[in-house]
């Protein structure tokens, strides 16, 4: 009776697969959260970006987040949706 040959691995499964790590990263990334700081003035709010060196302007508190979130998405090319804002100061 004809034996089939069997395969045989050099080495374990295990030990082929190297452990990956994410490189760490210094610039904005996609999901990335933004820490901002936002001011009363007369006009409207002024809100800082120091990540980016950016600033944005908004008429009203409750359309701070989104000035943000936009000045972030078009400095950085990161889509809007994946931006996420934290208030870290609020002068006013």
């Amino acid at each position: 009776m004809p034996t089939q040959p069997t395969l045989r691995r050099a080495q374990s499964l295990r030990s082929t697969r190297r452990q990956r790590i994410a490189p760490r990263v210094n610039f904005p990334t996609v999901g990335q959260s933004f820490d901002i700081e936002i001011s009363r003035e007369i006009d409207g709010w002024t809100i800082r970006i120091p990540e980016i060196g950016g600033v944005a302007h908004a008429r009203r508190r409750s359309t701070v987040e989104l000035a943000a979130r936009e000045c972030i998405a078009n400095t950085t090319g990161i889509p809007i949706g994946y931006v996420a804002i934290f208030v870290t100061s609020e002068i006013g």
